[in-house]
This record gives structure tokens, C-alpha cells and sequence, in this order.
């Protein structure tokens, strides 16, 4: 089993040898030579003037406006809205590797096929079922007095499952596909006693949810009455995860980058009346709760999303749920609910576009909404403080060096009246919360000091970042920094993981080795900015300023931590508690440390303007 793994290795750096980022991202924008580097309109944003970089030689690009980066497999991931596998085959079939290659000995890619085939089979069977057989009318009949047009009911290939026990079934074993594969992917299952199989969907409309690459990957079921269950989804397989799956977004992707904005809505039938209204930017969850993952998978094309729910109560909880989760991945949530008894589908169908795009644009943020909430419900005790709280931990759940979150807290004492100063300790306890600060440290950026100058904290941004470029390069410098740098020393979570593991590489990475030491997103984009950045002889060319911005750094930290022992004592002295003699020795630890690292840093100042 291990032979198909190491093939597609091996397939997969030839692709990238045989792709040249240049030329592939030369393809999508016209780029100049600026130096070593190319430079271009970025394709992820709007912008009047180049701040998209390329590298040649390093084979990866950064843009300093919007923060994407990465190399040429992300970059046909981001501009075609694939994903890893399907960027992969997709450069190697314009490089001409050929993709068999990548699969000799079959393996999980063959079985994976298959699966595609299977379902993809059974999509064209349920679309035959609905548009071509006498059963099949009175389900068309039933759609088109939803109002869903015969134009519609192709773009979204939607089926039909007659009434029938073994349909599907004998269409499956007619076409060589092993009933028990299909039985996997949910579409049949084994009768309880005796041999053989029988379809799962019947006398129900067939939704084939899809990749956004648009493979089948699993099936929405609904009846043509009121019965219940109402709807039926695939169960989970080697090919499907509902929570990682947004029905629509294979059709919806482009224009919601086009338009910056995502309609997150509740069924299917929502999603192809926005669609059909020439409102393509809706998506559905597919019978699950909204989750992380299809919010990380939104901000791919878009950070503004707005949730779409019905008005009554477990509307409006689920719309606190969305919002919040969408806030926590860095999104910008919005959120409208529909009048008493509709839903986008019959809205948009009763109103008409522009209507139903006049609420979206007015639709308020998340914390208006809450508002809107506590002035729906009377403004009864503890309604305010209860919403202040939950936008707090949905905060709390955001990386602590997030831009946008001093906007967002200052936006949350605006709309509640609440002082700053206060949620900005409320947020520090909510942190502290069990289970907030590991979320927290997943996803970070950089923001200034609550005290500092902008001025003074965009320098010390700087320094941090070039402390961490001089990393990246062999050099006396590194070789200073290996001695005084701790990863701890840096208050962002994502520079502290940056450190420590160039750090434990012991010796410069390799351009191929960055891919592998950092393969996440957030931390694959910091890094290449890194490697954007001036040369380390260029931005310190001493080591009496290596070793002064290391001191810097390491008394920033030093102070951060006095601040949180005075914190602690004052509160155990206000509670009346006894003071351990452990924690009076390790805070008493750390002012000696910030007297030795200030007259250090003092020497090493002095000596700089001696020189």
C-alpha cells in the first residue's frame, strides 16, 4: 500500500519542476520584472498599483495588501477554486505530465475514482428519471409549481428516485459498479436478511451536492408531500463530509469572489431560487449545522457572508451560531431574517431581485443583529450583558493579533455602550476561558500594543519580522539570534510557531523545505512574506542591531509578563486570598530579568553609537 504513495510524491515534484510559477501566474496577470522578483495587480483583491510579488527563485509569491501567499499549487487552488489533488492534475495536464503516473499501482486515487463514477452514474440515472420517464412527471410537475425552471432543473442536474425498490440498483450492476461500493457512498444498502441490495432513495427529488471542481459527491433527497422524513442526506463517505461541503458554491464560487460576498441560506430550494433570480451567490449547508470548515472554505472567495435564516426563534439562534463561527475565522458576518412564513425561496420569488438584494445590502452586522435581538425581546434584565458575552467569546475565538479585532471591540461598545477598557478585560478573561486559548493560538496575526503609538508599533511589527527573516538566511546573524531568540519571546502565537521551528531545524530551511515546515495557510502567507522582505544585510548590517532588536523583544516580553504577575496579585489581595511564596519569587524572577536584559540592551545601544 505504500508504492501508490511514493508514486504520487514523486509525481507531484514533477509537476512542480515542470511548472514555473512565472509563467502560470503569467497566465491570469500581466507581471513585470522588478529586480529579481515579478510584480503585478494582484488577482485576490481590487488594487490601483502592483503589490503582488513573484519569486523565480523561490518559486512562491506574496501579496503585501492582501497577505495571500504561497506557491504554485495554492495559486491555481485560489485562482480556479480547486482543491490540492485537483490543482496538481490540473498543472501537470498543461505541463504535459502525463497523470497516470501519479497512480501506478492504484491505491486510494482509483478508489476514489470510482466513487466519482458511481455517483456521477447515479446523478445522470435520477436526471434521465425526472426529465425523460412518464414517473418522473409529476415530480417535474411538483418543481414547476415551486417555480424552479426547466433551466434551472439542468444547471443543477436535479433527479428523480422513482418509486422502486431496485432501480437504481439494476442501473448500477448494469453499468459494472460493485453494489457494495456503492452501498458505501449511501446510495444502497444491504438487505437485513438474505443476499442483495436495495435502493435508499424513493419517490424523492435528488439534489447531487458537488465539489466546487463540480464532482458528485453525495445526494439531497426530498419527498413531493409533506411526509416526513422531509429530507434525507448521503451519509458521510470516502468522498462526501457534510460539514465540509456547501451545496451551490461550485456554481456560486466565482461570482461570490466577483462580489466579495457569499448568501449563506438554509435548503437547496433556496439556493436555486437565488440563483434562477440572478442571485448566484447562495449557498446551503447540507443537513448539518453550520461548521468551522465551511466557513474556512467561504473565505477562500469572500470575508463578508451574509446569513440568511428564517425569523423565528431557531432562525435566529442559528444565525447567531453561523455569525459567530464566521466571525471567528476572520469572516465579516452580516445577517437578515425572512418575515414570518417565508423563506428566500418564496421571497425572492414574491418580491423579486431587486427587493431581496435591498435586504441583503441593508442587512446589519453581527452585532447589530444581537441589538436588534435585546430590543426585540423588551430589553429585560441581563439581555444586553448576555449578548455583549457571547460576542465576546465569538471574539476570544479569534487570533489575538487579529486587524480587524480592535475595530470589532470598538464596533461592540458603540452598539451597547459598553467602555472599552472594560471588554478589553472581559475579551482577556474569555481568553483565559477553558478551551479558548488553544483555538486562539491556531490562527494569529499582528496587532499594536494596547498602549502603543501606531508609529511605534508598526516599527517594532517590522523589527519582529526581519528578527525572523534573519532566521531564514545563513549568516553570523542567525548564528546571534540562535543564542538569545526563545519562541516564547513573541506575544503573536503564529511568529512564536515561525521561531520555534526554524529554530528546532537547526540551520536555514530550504525554499522546498518552507512548503513543508509550514503548510498551513496563515503560516505559509506569513513566511513568504518573510522571504520578501529585504535581505538580512540590507535591514541589519550589524550584529549590535541583531542583538539589540533580540533584547527589545525579549524585554517586550519580560514586561508582558510583570503586567500579568501585578494582575494576579492585585486580585488575590482584593479576594482577600494568601499570596503563595512561588509565585512572589518567580514575579520577583522576572524584574531581575527585565534589570539585566535593559542594561544589556542599554550597553549594546551605546556601542551602536559609538560605531
Amino acid at each position: 500500500m505504500s508504492r501508490p504513495r511514493a508514486d504520487y510524491s514523486d509525481f507531484k515534484e514533477r509537476v512542480r519542476a515542470a511548472s514555473d510559477i512565472v509563467e502560470v501566474v503569467g497566465q491570469y496577470i500581466k507581471l513585470r520584472r522588478v529586480g529579481s522578483n515579478f510584480q503585478g495587480l494582484c488577482p485576490f483583491h481590487h488594487e490601483r498599483h502592483p503589490s503582488f510579488n513573484v519569486s523565480p527563485e523561490r518559486q512562491n509569491y506574496y501579496c503585501f495588501s492582501c497577505h495571500r501567499g504561497g506557491d504554485v499549487f495554492s495559486f491555481v487552488m485560489e485562482q480556479e477554486g480547486l482543491g490540492f489533488r485537483e490543482a496538481v492534475i490540473h498543472l501537470a495536464k498543461r505541463a504535459g505530465v502525463p497523470v497516470e503516473a501519479a497512480f501506478s499501482g492504484g491505491g486510494e486515487k482509483s478508489r476514489h475514482d470510482l466513487f466519482y463514477r458511481i455517483n456521477e452514474s447515479s446523478a445522470e440515472f435520477y436526471h434521465k428519471q425526472l426529465t425523460r420517464s412518464e414517473p418522473g412527471r409529476r415530480a417535474l410537475d411538483y418543481l414547476r409549481q415551486r417555480g424552479i425552471g426547466d433551466e434551472s432543473v439542468r444547471n443543477f442536474q436535479l433527479g428523480y428516485a422513482r418509486e422502486a425498490w431496485r432501480q437504481l440498483h439494476e442501473h448500477l450492476g448494469g453499468s459494472d459498479f460493485p453494489p457494495e461500493k456503492a452501498a458505501e457512498l449511501g446510495l444502497v444498502k444491504r438487505k437485513a436478511s438474505g443476499p442483495g441490495y436495495y435502493d435508499t432513495f424513493r419517490n424523492r427529488i435528488l439534489f447531487p451536492v458537488r465539489s466546487v471542481a463540480g464532482r458528485v459527491l453525495g445526494f439531497g433527497a426530498r419527498v413531493l408531500d409533506d411526509s416526513l422524513p422531509k429530507y434525507i442526506n448521503s451519509a458521510d463517505s470516502p468522498v462526501y463530509t457534510k460539514k465540509g461541503i456547501l451545496y451551490g458554491l461550485d456554481r456560486a464560487w466565482r461570482e461570490i469572489r466577483r462580489a466579495k460576498l457569499a448568501l449563506l441560506v438554509e435548503g437547496y430550494f433556496d439556493v436555486i431560487s437565488l440563483h434562477q433570480a440572478g442571485i448566484p451567490l447562495a449557498v446551503a449547508v447540507c443537513g448539518t449545522a453550520f461548521t468551522a470548515e465551511q466557513a474556512r472554505l467561504l473565505k477562500r472567495y469572500t470575508e463578508h457572508v451574509c446569513v440568511i435564516t428564517d425569523g423565528d426563534d431557531a432562525g435566529q439562534r442559528a444565525a447567531v451560531r453561523a455569525s459567530g463561527i464566521l466571525l471567528a475565522e476572520g469572516l465579516r458576518p452580516s445577517v437578515t431574517t425572512m418575515p414570518p412564513g417565508e423563506d428566500p425561496d418564496s421571497l425572492v420569488r414574491q418580491e423579486g431581485r431587486e427587493a431581496f438584494e435591498r435586504r441583503v445590502r441593508e442587512a446589519p452586522g453581527y452585532m447589530g443583529f444581537m441589538r436588534e435581538l435585546v430590543r426585540g425581546r423588551g430589553d429585560r434584565p441581563g439581555e444586553k450583558e448576555r449578548a455583549v458575552r457571547r460576542i465576546l467569546e465569538d471574539l476570544a475565538a479569534m487570533p489575538a493579533g487579529d486587524l480587524h479585532l480592535e475595530a470589532l471591540l470598538e464596533e461592540l461598545g458603540n452598539t451597547f455602550g459598553v467602555e472599552l477598557a472594560v471588554l478589553r478585560r472581559a475579551l482577556g478573561q474569555a481568553r483565559r476561558a477553558p478551551g479558548r486559548a488553544a483555538a486562539a493560538r491556531d490562527r494569529a496575526a499582528t496587532v499594536p500594543a494596547e498602549d502603543a503609538e501606531p508609529a511605534e508599533s508598526e516599527a517594532r511589527d517590522r523589527q519582529e519580522k526581519l528578527l525572523l527573516r534573519i532566521l531564514l538566511a545563513a549568516g553570523p546573524g542567525r548564528d546571534l539570534l540562535v543564542e538569545l531568540l526563545e519562541p516564547e519571546h513573541f506575544d503573536d502565537p503564529l511568529r512564536e510557531r515561525i521561531c520555534r521551528t526554524l529554530l528546532a531545524l537547526g540551520r536555514p530551511p530550504t525554499p522546498r523545505e518552507l512548503g513543508e515546515l509550514f503548510p498551513d495557510p496563515a503560516a505559509q502567507a506569513a513566511v513568504n512574506e518573510l522571504t520578501f522582505l529585504a535581505s538580512p544585510e540590507a535591514v541589519a548590517p550589524d550584529l549590535d542591531w541583531v542583538r539589540a532588536g533580540a533584547l527589545r523583544l525579549k524585554l517586550r516580553h519580560l514586561i508582558g509578563r510583570n503586567r500579568d504577575f501585578q494582575g494576579r496579585v492585585q486580585a488575590m489581595e482584593l479576594a482577600g486570598d494568601e499570596l503563595p511564596a512561588e509565585l512572589l519569587d518567580e514575579w520577583r524572577h522576572v524584574g531581575q530579568g527585565i534589570r539585566e536584559v535593559r542594561e544589556q540592551l542599554e550597553r549594546t545601544l551605546s556601542k551602536q553609537k559609538g560605531t
